[in-house]
């Protein structure tokens, strides 16, 4: 079948509507006629925009190329890797009736977001996200909407201690709940997973409400579970994005609804009583987190009567924001980083005596550290490489019809700079699917930049978070390994290094047993 209409799509291709009527005109046999009309309403549902990147040939109306993409025993990587093989470093697909165009390789991508990032650096409209951030926030939103949060957001860190010590002291703060959990297991096993997201999650909280919640705390634990329900069915909630007619199906197949329940279960017990906690206690001159810090902002604002974006239905999803951009890729790197050293006892043992060498066990380890710590910083960022937790990136779009490459990208486009084709390509890391975090050392066994080390992705549109997760990850991680010695369950069956899918790439869940040294 798709064969006959590959060749029908090919006949028509070049057919106007003046031929149609003449075709119509000189054969008067209806059956013809009504023949000649399905063939040409296929085609006319299959076209595709002329100029537009090459990509499956054969498209399907309402689904697309949805039937011609092998997932790869549902690693989403796969389908990507094999269509750039086939049709090069810029190519298209249709999700549904929606294009999206992947971008890849380093000084592609690096081209669109940053040389051209005023056309590439919008975000698409797409029904789950539109319908859980209403385009208002940091990541999802556009234009000077998206400029005045992040602004706001990037200068109100700052001042909070990105990069500095007052940050370092609420993190170590933090870490020290967790290494004291930890060591209370006493070497058995148990799952890390939820109390390392919580930990994490922590460091976020303390910036954002001013405040740390206790582990078992019914809110927090509460806030945990259903950020972990949404991320979990993102598979089967993204579907809607390309064919969001889904959701008037009886029940609730695509889990769309739970989402959507699990969204307003978090804004109204946690985001919008946190606000009005800090509304009904407001002191200009004690603006010591987020909330507070914008409040001000808010008020100043509407003193000058002034139109602007900083108002509260902004703060509350730049909260949430800041916490998906802040929680869960730290805290999936870190367990990721954990099974890694399971697999790799000698990285564990190397990085074990790098920072025995330079911190001892009589503190903790500090940033100031971390350039004395050269095999320590390759070991995670060759977790970050291999992983990538992100995948592919978080789609962009352009506001106008472009020309990229001498290909047409029409306006409303879906971009993916296709991040998996930098961090997994062997012409760049020579053997990308190894474990070697001496690829960024050079011959003196010193960290080496590499530009195309780019997980946080590149452009105006990077990861917000990017300083305050690389933080994270190093006195996480130094701490861990210098307090810990961390052994497989079972050493003749390691867990898995397969990964699962979801918003990011996260290590299939796992027990570890943490040896206090």
């Amino acid at each position: 079948m798709a064969g006959v209409l590959t060749k029908l799509h090919d006949v028509f291709q070049d057919i106007t509507i003046d031929d149609i009527k003449e075709f119509c005109k000189d054969n008067v046999n209806i059956r013809t006629c009504l023949v000649f009309g399905v063939c040409v309403g296929i085609w006319w549902l299959m076209r595709k925009p002329r100029g537009i990147p090459p990509g499956p040939r054969f498209t399907l109306p309402i689904l697309g190329d949805l039937l011609s993409l092998d997932g790869g025993d549902g690693d989403v990587r796969i389908a990507p890797r094999q269509l750039r093989k086939k049709y090069g470093d810029i190519f298209s697909v249709y999700f549904g009736p929606r294009l999206f165009i992947f971008i890849s390789g380093y000084d592609l991508i690096k081209e669109a977001l940053v040389k051209r990032a005023d056309v590439f650096s919008s975000r698409p409209s797409m029904f789950v996200t539109d319908m859980i951030n209403q385009k208002k926030g940091i990541i999802l939103s556009s234009g000077q909407l998206w400029k005045d949060q992040r602004k706001f957001a990037l200068e109100t860190l700052r001042e909070f201690g990105f990069g500095k010590t007052i940050l370092e002291d609420k993190i170590n703060e933090e870490i020290g709940y967790f290494v004291e959990i930890i060591g209370n297991q006493k070497g058995r096993q148990f799952d890390m997973w939820r109390l390392t997201q919580a930990s994490v999650s922590n460091v976020i909280s303390s910036l954002v409400y001013g405040q740390r919640f206790d582990y078992e705390d019914p809110i927090f634990k509460e806030f945990l579970e259903k950020i972990e329900e949404n991320f979990s069915a993102v598979g089967s909630t993204v579907v809607m994005n390309v064919l969001p007619f889904l959701r008037f199906l009886p029940g609730d197949l695509f889990k769309f609804k739970r989402t959507m329940r699990n969204v307003a279960i978090i804004e109204k017990k946690l985001v919008e009583s946190s606000i009005n906690d800090h509304l009904k206690n407001y002191d200009e001159n004690n603006t010591n987190d987020f909330i507070s810090s914008y409040i001000k902002e808010m008020k100043l604002v509407e003193k000058t009567g002034e139109e602007s974006y900083i108002n509260r239905e902004n703060l509350a999803k730049s909260i949430g924001d800041l916490f998906a951009a802040g929680t869960e890729t730290t805290s999936t790197t870190i367990l990721w980083t954990i099974l890694y050293l399971l697999h790799h006892p000698s990285v564990q043992a190397r990085c074990y005596k790098e920072i025995q060498d330079v911190v001892g066990s009589g503190r903790l380890p500090s940033m100031k550290d971390r350039s004395s710590m050269p095999y320590t910083e390759a070991v995670l960022q060759e977790v970050l490489r291999i992983v990538n937790i992100i995948i592919i990136g978080i789609p962009h779009t352009v506001d106008e019809d472009i020309i990229f490459h001498g290909y047409h990208i029409p306006k409303g486009t879906v971009v993916i700079p296709n991040l998996d084709s930098v961090l997994s390509d062997d012409k760049i890391w020579g053997d990308a699917d190894v474990f070697r975090p001496e690829r960024f050392l050079d011959e003196n066994g010193q960290l080496v930049k590499r530009e195309e080390f780019v997980p946080f992705s590149l452009g105006r549109r990077t990861c917000l978070g990017e300083s305050l997760a690389k933080m994270e990850l190093f006195l996480f991680m130094t701490t861990l390994i210098q307090r810990f010695e961390f052994k497989p369950v079972d050493p003749n069956n390691l867990p898995t290094l397969k990964g699962v899918f979801g918003i990011t790439h996260a290590p299939s869940k796992y027990e570890v047993r943490a040896i206090p040294r």
